[in-house]
């Protein structure tokens, strides 16, 4: 192969490896991209740390209270990853409630999962857990994200012929509805 072939062949490598770093960036949803955001932590909020700017936070819902006019959530505090979803750890961030106006269904908006708020602290709020006391910042949110679910794989046994070589029994690490059939989130054993 001459130069130019070989220039040609760095060219389409320069650009696949560009797509590839293009794809894999994370971005918030629309919802919840603008800041600049507050770098504040809610256990550091029930400390006294004050933000000039809105903050963007999120966890796991521990519990909702609908009220009259607005609806609170206490949410266990997490890190955020790139996109802004929360990330399940087993430090949290500290707990913090964050209350918005209207009405949110606790049916939909249920503990358990995954939200993210952006809105301005409004001071503290006295909040129990068994008989742990503690103050929980409160955060006036004006946005409130629910993350949809993420699907659940499963492993999948199945017979030879399968994607591989060899004889034996291969595990399928896909959604546990392929391909046999719709067996939703359960171990399918085959046995032969």
């Amino acid at each position: 192969m001459d130069a130019r072939g070989w220039r040609r062949v760095e060219r389409a490598l320069l650009g696949a490896a560009a797509l590839v770093a293009v794809a894999g960036c994370a971005v918030p949803p629309a919802a919840l991209r603008g800041g600049p955001f507050a770098d504040i932590q809610p256990a550091q909020a029930a400390r006294g740390a004050t933000a000039t700017e809105p903050v963007r936070w999120g966890g796991v819902i521990a519990e909702v209270r609908p009220q009259q006019d607005r609806t609170c959530f206490l949410v266990v505090g997490m890190p955020l990853d790139d996109s802004a979803r929360p990330e399940r750890v087993d430090e949290p961030a500290g707990r913090f409630l964050a209350c918005a106006q209207g009405f949110f269904d606790p049916e939909v908006y249920a503990p358990d999962r995954l939200i993210t708020v952006v809105g301005w602290l409004s001071g503290t709020s006295p909040e129990k857990v068994g008989d742990h006391e503690y103050e929980a910042p409160v955060v006036d949110a004006y946005t409130v994200y629910l993350w949809p679910h993420r699907p659940r794989y499963e492993y999948v046994w199945g017979p030879y012929p399968y994607w591989g070589w060899g004889p034996g029994v291969w595990v399928y690490s896909g959604p546990a509805w392929y391909p046999w059939g719709p067996y939703p989130y359960s171990y399918r054993p085959w046995i032969w």
